[in-house]
């Protein structure tokens, strides 16, 4: 697993989500110019990771996908494959992506509305969907994630990596102690 680039967290919920670098690197990809179209993907965690729940894949944009400046239409045929794959891999689906106009990312009626349908339409495979912008910032506010329960939302919290999860998630360094007959 590639090393942490940032978690959110859901106070309200006692909730967590770990970024994975390969993700983040996604969205940094794929940020919307200023006059054009929207993008996105769907997010799956790795539901046996030994650090918590990890937001480990991002799919990225697809040409089937139909979008506008303000708006995005995923293709359902490459969802269903997307997550057929991703099932058997061992990751599970818990959402979609997509990119904003906007310097730092707002949640619309809109949004709400697209997210809701999103999670009808994968109901056994997502109960509590969680939905991400990519606005223009590349600061961490330009990068927003809400956590939807029954029929309403709630805002994450974005938090640095512990210093321990910047250095690999998990990987074992090895160190000299000496002689090599202990």
């Amino acid at each position: 697993m590639s090393d942490i680039a940032w978690r959110w967290q859901w106070p309200v919920i006692d909730s967590e989500l770990l970024v994975s670098q390969a993700v983040a690197t996604v969205w940094a990809r794929h940020r919307q110019r200023a006059w054009g179209r929207e993008s996105g993907g769907q997010l799956f965690v790795d539901p046996l990771s030994p650090h918590g729940l990890m937001l480990a894949v991002a799919t990225p944009p697809h040409p089937a996908d139909r979008a506008g400046r303000t708006w995005l239409e995923l293709d359902e045929s490459r969802c269903r494959q997307e997550i057929e794959s991703a099932n058997a891999k061992g990751l599970r689906l818990v959402g979609y992506w997509h990119t904003h106009p906007q310097t730092i990312p707002v949640i619309s009626p809109a949004d709400v509305g697209s997210f809701s349908r999103f999670a009808a339409r994968y109901i056994l495979d997502l109960p509590s969907p969680i939905a991400i912008i990519v606005g223009q910032s590349k600061k961490p506010e330009g990068i927003k994630a809400w956590s939807f329960r029954g029929r309403s939302y709630v805002e994450a919290v974005w938090a640095p990596p512990d210093e321990s999860e910047r250095q690999g998630c998990g990987t074992v360094t090895r160190r000299s102690y000496g002689s090599a007959s202990m």
